[in-house]
């Protein structure tokens, strides 16, 4: 077994004079989720002051005549969140292929491989369909584990409607629980489906199931190694914290977030360097 330690200063070994690089090779692969969330961002900071009106317009009883002229005046239409829909769907398409091509070149780093290059960002653009069939495929897998959790908000909510008052502790038990279950369950299946991106960055040639079924087999009995690598940042995302609120005072808002998210953003590339490392040991321990 490898140690936390060990991971990390193999990623960081990786990444030693290679960060230049790093950064655009994960920025090329981030810009289009980056630009959808920035739009996104545009079209809820211009509707913020509208919608709150809209809430409490419907609050107060009225028509959906009058609900339906406030959004005219407005001018909140399909049309005008058409922008955000689409570029929503343009990283969800654009995002799958360029993130194995991301990984890819985080295992160049890490083999040693002198042909680690900006463009191996790009390097897997043959899997660009089973790319965004392995994203919706874990996507579904994972939803399908919450499911238990969303019975159990049912169940609180039918309990509260037809529960005698002798029994009222059972919708407030049930409500707790539904959330807490879909909380543990949704970890356990994203621990049990963190590796199969890697599998396909690494051996592009494999199908979308054979991938998911070997993220399952690496992950058998190391879950819980995974998830105290993961934890074991936050304390480096609890300092970026705590220098952005220092920040804020000292430089002001926008300067505070441009710096808080660009270290972030290094962190972010350090993780998934460390994450890279843990699977390549744990796919062949002789593979770095």
């Amino acid at each position: 077994m490898i140690t936390n330690f060990e991971l990390k200063l193999k990623a960081r070994t990786a990444l030693r004079n290679n960060w230049q690089i790093a950064l655009m090779v994960a920025l090329i692969a981030s810009l289009p989720s980056l630009v959808s969330q920035v739009v996104a961002i545009m079209t809820q900071s211009s509707y913020a002051h509208t919608m709150s009106s809209l809430m409490t317009t419907m609050q107060s009883g009225s028509t959906v005549a009058d609900v339906a002229a406030l959004l005219e005046e407005a001018g909140i239409t399909l049309e005008g969140y058409l922008p955000t829909g689409l570029m929503s769907l343009l990283a969800g398409i654009l995002s799958p292929f360029l993130t194995l091509g991301m990984l890819n070149y985080f295992f160049k780093l890490l083999r040693g491989e002198q042909d680690a290059l900006i463009g191996t960002v790009f390097s897997r653009k043959n899997c660009f369909f089973k790319a965004i069939g392995l994203d919706i495929m874990i996507a579904l897998r994972t939803f399908l584990w919450m499911i238990p959790g969303m019975v159990l908000e049912v169940l609180a909510l039918v309990a509260a409607a037809f529960m005698p008052d002798s029994l009222a502790l059972l919708p407030i038990l049930l409500m707790y629980a539904g959330p807490i279950t879909m909380l543990v369950l949704g970890i356990r299946a994203a621990l049990h489906y963190a590796m199969a991106t890697r599998v396909m960055a690494e051996t592009p040639s494999k199908g979308i199931n054979q991938c998911i079924r070997e993220s399952v087999a690496i992950m058998s009995q190391r879950k819980l190694l995974l998830f105290s690598l993961e934890i074991s940042f936050f304390l480096w995302q609890i300092g970026l914290t705590l220098l952005e609120s220092l920040l804020l005072g000292m430089v002001g808002n926008v300067l505070a977030s441009t710096v808080s998210m660009a270290l972030n953003f290094a962190l972010n590339i350090y993780i998934q360097m460390a994450v890279s490392a843990f699977y390549l040991y744990y796919r062949s321990e002789t593979a770095i």
